[in-house]
């Protein structure tokens, strides 16, 4: 897995300079985002009590997700790329370009509660609100801007 996610962070930057259609910069977003989700698909089940904490797994998944925060995916967020443009082949609203300033400051809540997600991993009890934070993080952007 660890493998696999760092081979997709190499290849994902080269895949956005090559998104040159915005039908390609969306998949190259849906794919980032799949990655993020599979991560907290690892992590939430714990915090939630649904799943035995596992240190290692979370450690992993939680520096999985500090790594994926890093990236820089504005270039996939290119004009002509909203349900407006592309009907139901993507989620994001037009309300990302229009309101670019509040999408920005969500992003940046994001990737500081991300960053803050390998420090949390090492105990169940530090790894809930961090969680927690993350979660929140991210409906926070799907509210706002994400089509249902």
């Amino acid at each position: 897995m660890r493998k696999t996610l760092l081979a997709l962070c190499f290849a994902l930057p080269a895949g956005m300079v090559a998104a040159q259609s915005p039908e390609d910069a969306v998949k190259a977003r849906q794919g980032y985002f799949e990655m993020l989700g599979a991560q907290m698909a690892v992590l939430a089940p714990m915090a939630q009590g649904k799943m035995e904490f596992d240190a290692a797994k979370a450690k992993v998944a939680a520096d999985n997700i500090a790594a994926l925060a890093k990236v820089d995916v504005s270039p996939l967020f290119m004009p002509g790329t909203s349900t407006d443009d592309l009907g139901d082949k993507t989620r994001a609203l037009p309300a990302i370009w229009e309101k670019s300033d509040d999408f920005t400051a969500k992003a940046t809540g994001l990737h500081e509660a991300a960053a803050a997600m390998p420090a949390a991993a090492g105990s169940l009890e530090t790894l809930q609100p961090a969680v927690g934070k993350l979660g929140g993080a991210c409906k926070a952007c799907h509210d706002d801007f994400r089509a249902k």
